[in-house]
């Protein structure tokens, strides 16, 4: 299969998985609040929801993939996204936006692993990690897209979501038409690690929970926090996830990146400018050009340093690039719930500014910890 027209369908699904059911609720949450009255910590649970239901799903995905084609649990993370944006759309209650979030954000465990799979099967080797870097950039245009329409709509959020659903729709239908069918799992590909894999998996483990838990409290809490500022114009709030979305197609230059300079320099890069978004938001808030500079950092070098692991977990995880991409990713995605819920609670005790601070010095101590490994992690 031609890996461009991979990319064309991978990417979208990427975007409805990630940017519509997934992420779009930190942008959402102002508006939500506003009709489903939330305390900042029932709406760090319910972000959570979403990333625990992403650790179940990828754990699931990545479990059925030697069992299972691709395409057919591509199409349950399809069918999830839509049953969950669909929900989102009615919620009356904290109970059912929590279902709607819950979700789909199973979607999004479900879509990622079985890419890696088919990239594998169907990419020649010079081309795998381009290929994979812009189909995850897709979490971009997914994040600028639900900005895009949620400053169009303003805050008809409920209709936003019935939009978003529909978008899905014609995603899962491309995917269901263009995508390869029942590919088989070749036999020596196992679920489980080796002793050697396992020793070599310790810093990427180590990295990605500490990644997740940097960044959870700026996918949730980062726009709200901005609308609140009373010195920061309210236009820089309406395009501030349009901002991290577009930014994020630089992204999609991890792979390049990756075969140029390597694997521990392009985390080196990432990571050192994700944590330094977080601390500008924190520290100088006030700053309009902030408003947009940090949103820039965080965008783009969120999905590099994705783009990064995937990278990482494939090489470590050889025989199965399913597994090698869901373990960074299911760590990631740990480390985010947990990050979501801390978050919630430090907001409510100490203000916007500290997590945001707390979450770049997270990150730093990512940055240490792999510029320590970077020999011996990949």
């Amino acid at each position: 299969m031609d890996e461009k027209k991979l990319i064309i369908v991978g990417l979208p699904m990427i975007a409805v998985t990630y940017g519509l059911s997934r992420f779009s609720y930190g942008l959402m949450l102002p508006y939500i609040s506003e009709t489903i009255k939330m305390e900042q910590y029932t709406s760090g649970v319910i972000s959570s929801f979403s990333y625990i239901a992403y650790c179940i799903a990828i754990i699931v995905a990545m479990a059925f993939s030697i069992k299972i084609s691709p395409k057919a649990i591509l199409f349950l993370a399809g069918l999830l996204a839509v049953l969950g944006l669909g929900i989102i759309s009615i919620a009356a209650s904290p109970g059912i936006l929590g279902l709607g979030i819950f979700l789909a954000g199973l979607s999004t465990g479900f879509s990622s692993p079985p890419y890696a799979t088919i990239v594998s099967k169907n990419v020649k080797r010079r081309l795998q990690n381009q290929t994979n870097s812009w189909i995850n950039s897709g979490t971009s245009i997914g994040t600028a897209l639900t900005g895009a329409i949620a400053i169009i709509m303003a805050d008809s959020w409920r209709e936003t979501y019935l939009i978003f659903m529909l978008i899905a729709i014609v995603v899962v239908f491309a995917n269901y038409k263009v995508l390869p069918k029942n590919q088989t799992v070749k036999e020596n590909v196992t679920f489980g690690f080796s002793k050697e894999e396992w020793r070599r998996a310790i810093p990427l483990i180590v990295a990605s929970m500490l990644l997740g838990l940097s960044c959870s409290a700026y996918w949730t809490f980062s726009r709200d926090f901005i609308l609140q500022t009373e010195s920061v114009p309210d236009y820089i709030g309406e395009w501030f996830w349009v901002v991290i979305g577009i930014s994020g197609l630089l992204g999609g230059t991890a792979g390049a990146v990756i075969n140029k300079f390597g694997l521990a320099t392009a985390y080196w890069i990432s990571v050192l400018t994700l944590s330094t978004s977080s601390l500008l938001l924190g520290t100088f808030t006030g700053k309009s050009m902030i408003g947009f500079l940090s949103p820039a950092l965080f965008g783009s070098s969120y999905i590099f340093m994705t783009g990064v692991l995937i990278a990482w977990g494939i090489s470590v995880f050889k025989s199965n690039p399913s597994f090698g991409l869901g373990v960074p990713f299911l760590i990631l995605a740990l480390g985010q719930a947990i990050g979501s819920i801390f978050s919630g609670v430090f907001a409510d005790l100490l203000g916007y500014p500290a997590i945001f601070i707390g979450g770049s010095l997270i990150g730093y101590a990512a940055l240490m910890l792999k510029k320590h490994k970077a020999n011996k992690g990949f």
